[in-house]
């Protein structure tokens, strides 16, 4: 049995999966410890014939294997590559991150003992295509999967990974079961965080940490597209959306609950409106009023 298992989900990102695959021979590591499974998830490019010519180039990653998932979605690119995992660690990566130097190295100095009731994940750090816009301010920036906890060594009650980078035990899902496919109307691929939002309550529930390894850290590649108000509007609206929708399946006053937070949220901006304003920064605190109106509208049925 292998320490580690590596899982790459790729769906028609070439040229993104070549990156991330050169920051791998970079990687300080031993090979009999690690396994990793590149999941194909019904790309139209041919990811078997980019992998074989990378293995040809880099003959010391031959153990790299190629998985077919003919379903597409995320969640069932994971759940394929968690039946196909032979490691203890499972540590999951989107196709268009690219690895610290020292990731394999650290992983390995991390856990040297047997790995049991381990889930988490690492620091991801944005890496936008072009000039981050001036609006975009940190509250909006977990919609770009930014995680940095600081020094913190587990992650906050309201937070959670993000599979850009993150890491679950094998008998984690032994436990609890794979990730979800059947989540808030088959919406959970178009809205990012919400398989792992599902999982990782599962996770607490059960009663196991969730912990943050800072020194493992991934950059995330942001492209041009997503770099747009309408892009954060859609994930703001649709996210909302999903949340009204639990609040409601578990009642009224779970219902009322919801809209009195976003009340108090409303009231919250009134500080941080004077420190955008006396500091200038006009568009960010322009957007907070924006993304505290759609969300408000959603949970009111005016959206």
């Amino acid at each position: 049995m292998k320490k580690f298992s590596v899982i790459i989900p790729t769906y028609n990102r070439p040229v993104l999966l070549g990156e991330l695959l050169e920051s791998l021979t970079v990687q300080e590591f031993n090979p009999d410890e690690f396994e990793i499974l590149i999941i194909d998830n019904n790309s139209t490019n041919d990811v078997k014939k980019q992998l074989k010519e990378f293995i040809h180039n880099h003959p010391q990653f031959s153990f790299i294997k190629y998985i077919k998932e003919p379903k597409e979605g995320l969640v069932h690119a994971w759940n394929r590559g968690v039946e196909e995992a032979q490691g203890e660690l499972l540590v999951f990566f989107d196709d268009d991150v690219t690895l610290h130097q020292d990731y394999f190295k650290l992983l390995s100095d991390d856990f040297r003992s047997p790995v049991k009731n381990i889930t988490g994940g690492g620091h991801i750090s944005p890496v936008f295509e072009s000039q981050k816009p001036a609006w975009i301010n940190k509250f909006i920036m977990p919609v770009f999967a930014e995680i940095d906890l600081g020094q913190r060594s587990k992650f906050p009650k309201k937070k959670h990974p993000f599979g850009t980078n993150m890491l679950i035990s094998k008998d984690v899902f032994d436990k609890l079961g794979k990730f979800k496919t059947d989540l808030f109307g088959g919406k959970e691929d178009f809205v990012p965080g919400l398989l792992e939002a599902d999982f990782f309550k599962r996770v607490r529930q059960a009663g196991i940490p969730v912990y943050y390894f800072h020194d493992l850290v991934v950059w995330h590649f942001i492209p041009q597209e997503k770099l747009s108000k309408q892009y954060v509007k859609e994930h703001i609206i649709e996210t909302a959306k999903i949340k009204k929708e639990i609040a409601k399946e578990k009642g009224f006053i779970a219902y009322i609950v919801l809209l009195l937070k976003e009340l108090l949220r409303w009231f919250a901006l009134i500080p941080l409106g004077f420190y955008y304003i006396f500091t200038s920064q006009w568009e960010k605190f322009g957007m907070l009023i924006k993304v505290r109106w759609w969300k408000t509208k959603v949970y009111l049925g005016l959206i």
